[in-house]
């Protein structure tokens, strides 16, 4: 919350006029812990609520055995992805920094990279799709993520 210090101080300005309106009373009956979802969204992301993200259904037969890994690694939790690596995943992703109160309006699709060699994933955020290349094991789809 330290990071977003200058964001609130605008937000609570913005909301209370320049500061002719007390919105003390107003605040007051939310706990705090709900007002800080409300604004930042979630922080930690479990791993049920990293797998709701995606777009599990059809991915492209030449990357399925990749996201196959992926959504492995995912739903085994803290072994492959802990919190920290699951929020970078999402902003790789999203381009969000934490998951909205209600998750993503728009899951993440999943294309086939089709480059020579072994290329990184690429993740296109305005429109919520990872292109993933055909990765042979789990392992080296987490090593490139």
């Amino acid at each position: 919350l330290t990071d977003r210090r200058a964001s609130l101080a605008a937000l609570q300005d913005g909301f209370t006029l320049g500061g002719k309106l007390d919105l003390g009373l107003q605040l007051a009956q939310h706990r705090n812990a709900d007002l800080a979802l409300l604004l930042q969204g979630k922080a930690a992301i479990s791993a049920q609520e990293m797998l709701d993200c995606f777009e599990w259904g059809e991915p492209p037969a030449e990357c399925a055995a990749a996201v196959g890994y992926l959504r492995a690694a995912i739903a085994e939790g803290e072994a492959h992805l802990d919190v920290r690596r699951r929020r970078l995943l999402l902003r790789f992703c999203t381009g969000l920094n934490a998951l909205p109160v209600n998750g993503l309006s728009r899951k993440v699709s999943f294309n086939f990279l089709d480059k020579p060699g072994v290329p990184l994933p690429e993740p296109h955020t305005c429109t919520h799709e990872l292109d993933l290349p055909a990765y042979s094991s789990r392992a080296e789809l987490l090593e490139k993520l």
